[in-house]
């Protein structure tokens, strides 16, 4: 499906606030944003910080057609780099004593009949077999279809849930990787067994509200952006479709925060910097598991390759119309968060060489 190359390629390569650019733009970063548009994208928002201070840019416009340009701090549906912002929430009450890393899923949520090998800690590191309900896989169509109409409806976790137990696993827990959005959605259902509170709860009071991300929310079901953002577009095969307003219950725990560049990179910030996990916890989150060339992964984060021997940190994200991805150099110094409102074309090779030409200078 063509979400899973977008993801893919991504991997290569509410009040809105209007920032001012406060350092100068040494790798020809609006250049980049410029040429990203060029490649087919709708628009384009980055935010970047370096020891000379941050950046923000845009290119591209609010709406196919139109001349608006995106404004600074626009809001956006940040897909995937969610599944951070849950892992961090589910390792908090790890912390607390509430859950074990290597405590059962089965014996949290026992009504799904869970392999009893699948722990919390498998679930969080995309090693725990389960097969994917929104990209399916092993001779099987995706719970979720590559529609309007499914992204439009409201889809309740349990369903995915039920959808990939009823499956044979994909490998032996433990055994292996592989990226799966049910990974995510059970690890919602946990944060809401321990805590006794919802999802949406625990993100903004463990999150969102002590590091002041006021542009961040976790909509459940609503299906609009809710001030400044623009607009995604994305082709069923019969031509583009603005496909900004749809249902992020399809993809919940594992994709369904809106967010802005600003944001993003405050969060990243707050959590390798050590400000919402304990230490051990952090180093937990941190000890990547070797997938591929291009990157490794930990516990609901990656740490990708880039040119010149550097490495970020940090997540990728995709939901039909939107891209991102947010990295944070190890030491802190470099971090750049990015937006794209996808439309169609090959961008890949900006993308790459915009976050080569911030995350690996000397």
């Amino acid at each position: 499906m063509r979400r899973v190359l977008l993801v893919l390629s991504a991997a290569m390569m509410f009040a809105g606030v209007v920032h001012t650019p406060a350092a100068a733009d040494p790798g020809g970063w609006q250049r980049a944003l410029d040429d990203i548009v060029a490649g087919g994208a709708a628009g384009v928002q980055a935010h970047v910080e370096t020891p000379a201070g941050p950046w923000d840019g845009t290119a591209g416009v609010v709406r196919l057609g139109g001349g608006e340009p995106i404004p600074a701090g626009a809001r956006f549906r940040i897909g995937s780099i969610t599944k951070t912002f849950t892992a961090t929430a589910l390792l908090q009450l790890v912390g607390e004593g509430r859950i074990g890393l290597d405590d059962g899923v089965a014996g949290w949520l026992p009504e799904y009949g869970f392999d009893p090998r699948i722990t919390v800690r498998t679930v969080l590191a995309q090693t725990s077999g389960l097969p994917d309900y929104l990209n399916g896989g092993s001779g099987y169509a995706p719970l979720v279809g590559d529609s309007l109409g499914d992204i439009r409806r409201t889809w309740q976790p349990s369903e995915f849930v039920h959808w990939a137990t009823d499956k044979p696993l994909e490998f032996a827990p433990g055994s292996a990787w592989a990226y799966s959005n049910t990974n995510y959605i059970v690890a919602g259902m946990l944060i809401e067994k321990a805590s006794w509170l919802p999802y949406h709860v625990n993100i903004y009071t463990r999150i969102t509200l002590p590091l002041l991300m006021l542009s961040t929310g976790v909509p459940q079901t609503f299906d609009r952006v809710l001030g400044p953002h623009a607009h995604g577009y994305y082709d069923y095969g019969g031509g583009l479709l603005d496909v900004t307003d749809q249902n992020p219950s399809y993809v919940w725990a594992a994709g369904g925060i809106v967010s802005s560049t600003r944001d993003l990179s405050t969060f990243f910030a707050g959590l390798l910097g050590g400000r919402l996990l304990a230490p051990h916890l952090l180093a937990e989150m941190r000890a990547f598991r070797h997938v591929n060339d291009t990157y490794d992964y930990g516990l609901g984060l990656y740490e990708f390759r880039l040119g010149d021997g550097c490495v970020g940190q940090g997540h990728t994200g995709y939901v039909n119309g939107f891209g991102s991805r947010a990295l944070r150099s190890p030491d802190g110094r470099y971090s750049i968060s990015l937006s794209i409102t996808d439309a169609a074309g090959d961008f890949s090779g900006p993308v790459r060489r915009l976050v080569e030409s911030v995350m690996c200078r000397s």
